[in-house]
Parts: C-alpha cells; structure tokens; sequence
C-alpha cells in the first residue's frame, strides 16, 4: 500500500468521523434513535487511523525511540496549534474555563477530562510509537502466535485494569493505560498487516474493495448488540475495511479519488478542528456557524468544508511557524 493510498483511506476515515460525531452529538438536529445507532458506529474510524498508524509503522527505518519522539512531536505541533489559538481562549473567555497548571499538562497531551476530548488518539499514539520500539521485537514466531499477542495481550491488560481498580476512570493513568490497550490491539493488527504484506497478497477488485469497506461498516452495526465484555471487535473491522479502501483506490481511475487526496492531506489538522463546533466549553461559540446550513445533508458537508478550511489555514500558521528560525538567520 502505497502513502497516496493511505493517505486517500485517511480521507475517507475522517469523512466518518465528522459523520460520528454530527449523528450522536446533540446541537437540536433530532436524528432519529436508528441514525444515531448508525452513527455509534461510525466510530470504526479510529480504528481505521489504529490501523494506518501500525501499519506505517512498520516501514520506519528506524524502530527507536528517536523516531517515535520525532513522530509525536510532529503530531504534538499541530495539536497544539488547536489548542493555543481556539480551545484555552475561548474556553477562558467565554465558557468559563480556568486555566491552572494541572488542566495546562492534561490538555498539552489530552489527557483525562479536556477541552478537546476528540484529541485522546495524541496520547494514544504516542503511547504507541514509544513502546513499539520494544514490543515489535516480539513478533517473531508463527502468525497465527503473533496475532494471538496482538489481539490478546492488550485485552487481558485492559480487563486486569477494569477488574482490579473499579474507579480506573478516576485515575488519569489508568484511564489512559485502559484506553491505550483497547485499540493497541487494532494499531498491532496494522503492524502485523504490513509485516506479511497482507494487501499485497490479497487479490480483488474495486468493486469487491467497496464492498469490503461497506461490509465492515454493516457488520458492525448489525452486531454491535453481542456483549463483547470489552474486547474492541474494531480489531476485525478496521482491517477488512482498510483493505478494501486500499483495493478501492488501487482500481478506481485516480481522477475520481483526489478529493480523498486533500482531505486525507488534512485529516489530522480536520480532526481537531472540527471539534470546536461540539466541545463542551467552546461549541456555543462555534456551533451558531454549522448551524448557518439547515438541510442535515448540507450541514454536514458544510461541517467538511468548514474543518477543512480550518485544517488548511493552522498547516499554514504551522508552516510559518517552522520557517521564522530560518527567517530569523537570514
């Protein structure tokens, strides 16, 4: 799988999340409880991210800690940039917000109760890109053992967790380390796709790619109701969905994909710009601009369109920003 492919799926990948988060948040749209459940669902789309990030991992040239301190302070930047200019002022300012030195470090890396609570995948996968120089070592006996680990460990850590210490959520360390472990498990089956050159192997059609995507999706909403005892089912869809993204765009004429390009471009800086508008301390501020648009369809694609204009504008200040120490030399 190419990085234009997986960029193209990390298109699509936000395009669910901003459709998660538009069904189940409450701002007066009144969806129904069907399309609210649908939308539960949607939340394949970390996964999906779990699943890209593992797999890109494998292909570092590096597997130190190094690199994954580079990685997180890549991600960390444009966080940030969210955070500084929109999330801390208007929270201040308007919603009431204190800022102490506490509520500074849990927002820096967002953990615990924070302004911007769709940003927990910045702890997550730093959590991952600093462990993994250990745990890939690891993988080195029969597939189906190494998957057995990948599924297994992370869950048996995660049910210790949740038997052992009731009130893990009141524990930020805990609550992290539990969140971690229910979707490392989905980062490793991205690690372990690429080491066997899963995509590759598999043979099929754009039309069987599409039919993959949507099949994960459709499963996962069909049996959503089964207790699964806390064991993330995301660990089968996201890959199944992932490979057939990468069918799909490996078979569908590149002129009929480039808007996947752009959003997949700005799907990190999309995905923490588009939480103003349901941010508990912020939205009241933001939400007044979505709700511009009445028909739910175009509120929707005017919700795209909106965090992608505030994606591009923060690369752009993020850019600047890189290149003042050169500036300042010249």
């Amino acid at each position: 799988m190419t990085k234009k492919t997986t960029q193209k799926i990390k298109g699509i990948a936000i395009l669910i999340m901003i459709a998660h988060h538009f069904l189940v948040y409450d701002f007066g749209a009144d969806f129904s409880n069907a399309w609210v459940g649908i939308g539960s669902n949607f939340k394949i789309c970390v996964g999906i991210y779990a699943v890209l990030s593992g797999y890109g991992y494998f292909f570092a040239k590096e597997k130190t800690l190094t690199y994954g301190l580079k990685k997180s302070w890549g991600l960390l930047q444009e966080y940030w940039i969210s955070l500084f200019t929109l999330f801390i002022p208007f929270a201040m300012v308007e919603g009431g917000w204190k800022l102490t030195i506490k509520s500074l470090v849990i927002n820096l890396f967002a953990l615990g109760p924070n302004l911007n609570w769709n940003a927990w995948y910045v702890y997550f996968f730093i959590f991952c890109v600093l462990v993994m120089p250990f745990v890939s070592k690891i993988f080195k006996f029969h597939p189906v053992i190494n998957i057995g680990m990948a599924v297994g460990v992370p869950f048996v850590i995660e049910v210790v967790i949740h038997e052992l210490v009731p009130n893990y959520q009141e524990i930020t360390i805990l609550q992290v380390m539990f969140s971690c472990m229910l979707y490392f498990g989905v980062f490793l089956a991205g690690y372990l796709m690429a080491k066997y050159n899963l995509i590759k192997k598999l043979q099929m059609t754009w039309f069987l790619g599409l039919l993959c995507m949507i099949g994960a999706i459709v499963l996962r909403v069909m049996l959503g109701h089964i207790n699964m005892f806390g064991f993330n089912t995301d660990v089968f869809y996201a890959p199944v969905f992932v490979i057939g993204a990468a069918k799909f765009f490996e078979g569908v004429p590149v002129k009929f994909t480039k808007v996947f390009d752009v959003l997949g471009k700005y799907s990190t800086g999309m995905w923490f710009f588009h939480a103003v508008f349901f941010a508990t301390y912020v939205k009241d501020i933001f939400q007044p601009v979505m709700l511009l648009v009445k028909p739910r369809l175009l509120m929707y694609v005017w919700l795209v369109v909106l965090s992608l204009v505030g994606a591009v504008i923060y690369r752009k200040i993020l850019d600047g920003i890189k290149l003042l120490p050169k500036l300042l030399k010249g």
